[in-house]
This record gives C-alpha cells, sequence and structure tokens, in this order.
C-alpha cells in the first residue's frame, strides 16, 4: 500500500558490525524499508509536495504543487528556469543494501513554434565522485513531456547509510519576446518517480 506525506531524516547511531559485500541482486522479497526525502527550503519544499512513497515496489513519487519554467512577454527572466534539488535516504536493514534503478518525469509542455524546453535530471550518491545527468529537449509546438529513463546500478555500500542527491532542473528559451512557452511537472499530472533494486549484503569471510 502506498503512503503519502513527508518524513525528516532520521538519526542513525554507529554499531560496530561485521564487514558485508552485496550478492547479485536476486528475486528475494524486498527487505522491510522506509524512505526519507529532505528538499532545499527555498528550491521546493517537501511540505508543498505531494509524496507517494512503496518501500515494498521501490518507488517513490514527487509531485510539487508548483514548479513551471515560463517565457513570453511580461514573464520575469527568471522564470525561464527552476530547480528542485531533494535528498532521498532509504533506510534498511544491513542485510540488504539499494540503487537508483529509473527516472520517470511527467508534465505538461505548452511551447510555441520555435521555442524549446529542456528537462535535466542531476543525480550523485554521497561519497561517489560519479555525477550523472539526464537530458530531454522539447521543441514546440507539439511535444509531449514524459520521459522513462534507466540509470546505471549504482548500489550504496553494505552496511552504510548514504543519501542519493537529486535534482530537477526545467529551462525555456524563446527566440523573442513575442513568443511564449512552459514546461511543468507539477501536481496534478505530473512529477518525478524514482525506482529502485535492492541486493542482499552477505558478510565477508
Amino acid at each position: 500500500m502506498e503512503k503519502t506525506g513527508k518524513a525528516a531524516f532520521a538519526a542513525v547511531g554507529a554499531t560496530a558490525l561485521p564487514l558485508l559485500t552485496a550478492l547479485p541482486a536476486s528475486a528475494d522479497p524486498a527487505p522491510p524499508a522506509v524512505i526519507q526525502v529532505e528538499s532545499t527550503p527555498t528550491s521546493c519544499p517537501v511540505e508543498t509536495m505531494v509524496v507517494a512513497s512503496s518501500p515494498k515496489d521501490g518507488r517513490i513519487s514527487l509531485h510539487p504543487s508548483s514548479f513551471r519554467a515560463s517565457v513570453g512577454k511580461d514573464v520575469p527572466a527568471e522564470a525561464a528556469q527552476k530547480s528542485c534539488k531533494l535528498a532521498l535516504r532509504l533506510i534498511m536493514p544491513v542485510s540488504s543494501t539499494w540503487a537508483l534503478e529509473s527516472i520517470g518525469t511527467n508534465g505538461t509542455a505548452n511551447l510555441d513554434r520555435g521555442v524549446t524546453g529542456k528537462v535535466t535530471q542531476r543525480y550523485r550518491l554521497q561519497g561517489s565522485a560519479r555525477h550523472h545527468e539526464i537530458s530531454h529537449t522539447l521543441k514546440g509546438p507539439d511535444a509531449t513531456l514524459q520521459f522513462d529513463d534507466e540509470t546505471p546500478l549504482e548500489f550504496a555500500p553494505c552496511a552504510e547509510q548514504r543519501t542519493l542527491e537529486l535534482e530537477t532542473h526545467l529551462q525555456v528559451k524563446s527566440p523573442d519576446e513575442t513568443r511564449s512557452g512552459s514546461i511543468a511537472t507539477e501536481f496534478p499530472g505530473g512529477g518525478t518517480t524514482y525506482n529502485f533494486v535492492y541486493k542482499s549484503c552477505t558478510p565477508e569471510e
């Protein structure tokens, strides 16, 4: 059953644990888990989002109440770009670990001819030197904002709590101020879904 709402990061005490390594992903049942989300207050506050979390299915969907980039006559220049920065953490037994498997982005695009929109998803696992970015360009007047992107699996180290840093960036460009356009990934029809895959861990010999 999906749960909606927000969660603040919980404090996790340090405990002496045996070294664990990840086994190949299997069809074992999903471990008991909690998905926590935190955002930058000035970016897209969690309290203004509809959050649907299903740890059993390895999925969390985030639907901001207002997240739109726009251009056009009398539209402020700063409205052409919007950014939403988030941090996710999966809390689960030390016998399991997780990795981001895919990102689904849905929304609306209303662009005049010649106006373009760009949707960018960025993510990084805490402690990793790898920074990932996925971008899609939309061209008016016919554009559909719906993307499903697989991500290279990068598992969090076994027995360690790691944060997944995320950012959704929207940008709209117009060749002149007579043309207008907007793209949005906001409630009720838009948002971003993050899907995860789990692995079992085993103590090192």
